[in-house]
């Protein structure tokens, strides 16, 4: 389904206001103490969520990959988690990165600065090519808008603080995940008729 352009540009914002929020309560002891996800350290969780934000330029200038059209963010998550791999290569990004993340708080404030501004600077339907696929600039934004929201509750969660996001932001995450979910199995536990099976997961 595609999205609102204002309302994903909106999202993007917030999401990137709610990162550097988190990341500047995070006291300088916690930062090398496990994640939210078990296999992170807090510092391995902050630098994947700045991927979110890192990608999008790397992707914008990047030439296309492969021949498939993505229609929108809905089908890049299918296309990108149909990979078995995916998660593994995912952690192991995010070990690297976070060995090189030295200053959290200020290296993800220069870099989430420029990417708002070329985001600003650039057409809601410029192509950006994905390692699954080449999608408009808004569809690959509402991925990013999920990796974001739910990677800052994560960290939120992980060190302490209260798990919020910006309305904005949950609207997105929310739309982009029902999309991926089971509409019957969300249907029934929403309503109270069924519990959601363990260990569900709209992303495996």
């Amino acid at each position: 389904m595609l999205h609102d352009p204002a309302a994903v540009r909106a999202a993007f914002h917030q999401a990137a206001s709610s990162f550097l929020t988190t990341l500047g309560a995070v006291g300088p002891e916690q930062w090398d103490r496990p994640g939210a996800l078990g296999e992170w350290s807090v510092r391995e969780l902050a630098a994947h969520t700045l991927r979110a934000f890192i990608t999008v330029e790397g992707y914008l200038a990047a030439e296309p990959s492969t021949d498939r059209i993505l229609a929108d963010a809905t089908e890049y998550y299918q296309v990108a988690l149909a990979d078995p791999d995916v998660h593994r290569g995912v952690l192991h990004r995010a070990r690297q990165a976070g060995r090189q993340l030295f200053d959290p708080v200020g290296e993800a404030e220069a870099t989430v600065e420029q990417v708002l501004a070329l985001v600003a600077a650039t057409a809601d339907d410029e192509p950006v090519n994905t390692f699954a696929g080449q999608i408009t600039l808004i569809e690959y934004l509402a991925t990013r808008v999920v990796e974001a929201g739910v990677h800052t509750l994560d960290l939120q969660r992980a060190t302490g603080q209260m798990a919020e996001l910006h309305p904005d932001t949950s609207r997105i995450v929310l739309d982009v995940l029902v999309q991926l979910a089971s509409p019957i199995t969300l249907i029934l536990a929403l309503t109270g008729r069924a519990n959601l099976p363990d260990g569900y997961n709209a992303l495996s």
